[in-house]
């Protein structure tokens, strides 16, 4: 079980670098969702760069508090045999800053593809719906923006996956969409598809909000910002292939 579990985090931080974790022995610490430290993490992110604002620190903060998982998730459905209990997934929080998670050895689920879909859709959602008024409490953050984000986390995950699969562009969008229905986030996010300049077609995220990294005194868009015509988000994408 261990031994699963440890294949699973080598092969989230090789898909995606800087996706670090760590197997202990049991159950982790509180999960995800508790809502432990949220005061810390908003803190932080409003000290180190106020001249953003208190809503570019809500949605920076909520961004690191669910990507962990998210990706998790969407790496364990298609790229292992067995889902594990996100509920025993815990976030590293040091002095506000998230960085990294742990994951607990309870039994994972074993399933077919579609089934450690579900499972983990279920999860995600419910943990969701759990921390996101615990976050509010302590950040102005609109449930939309925070659904947004949520879905982009997952679309984004199914690309790294993508990269390892050699999936079709046609299946990557039909998968998008079976997450984002089974996560109870229809049409928060999608996909853009263009072709770069060898004449190759890619793929990036269509965002539908922004992340105001563009706000810091160090930021600037995003090449697939919303706030961007959509003839700039392609050119700037085929600029950066």
């Amino acid at each position: 079980m261990s031994e699963a579990l440890r294949a699973l985090v080598a092969e989230a931080a090789r898909v995606v670098p800087g996706l670090e974790g760590r197997v202990v022995t049991g159950e982790a610490a509180a999960p995800w969702h508790a809502g432990i430290g949220l005061s810390a993490v908003q803190h932080f992110w409003a000290s180190r760069y106020p001249e953003a604002g208190p809503h570019y620190a809500a949605l920076r903060g909520w961004g690191l508090l669910v990507w962990q998982p998210i990706y998790v998730a969407v790496i364990a459905a298609h790229l292992g045999d067995a889902q594990p209990d996100l509920d025993c997934l815990s976030l590293v929080v040091d002095e506000g800053d998230v960085s990294g998670y742990r994951i607990g050895t309870r039994e994972p689920l074993r399933s077919d593809e579609s089934g450690r879909m579900r499972f983990a859709a279920m999860q995600i959602a419910a943990g969701i719906e759990r921390l996101l008024p615990a976050w509010q409490a302590h950040a102005p953050l609109h449930a939309k923006a925070a659904r947004r984000t949520c879905a982009d986390c997952a679309l984004a995950a199914l690309l790294a996956v993508r990269r390892q699969r050699q999936w079709s562009s046609a299946h990557t969008r039909e998968l998008g969409a079976q997450w984002l229905a089974a996560l109870g986030l229809p049409g928060e996010s999608g996909f853009l598809t263009y072709r770069t300049v060898s004449g190759a077609e890619a793929m990036a995220l269509e965002h539908k909000v922004c992340c105001l990294h563009f706000r810091r005194r160090d930021g600037e868009r995003c090449n697939t910002c919303p706030k961007r015509p959509l003839s700039e988000r392609i050119a700037c994408l085929k600029a950066e292939a």
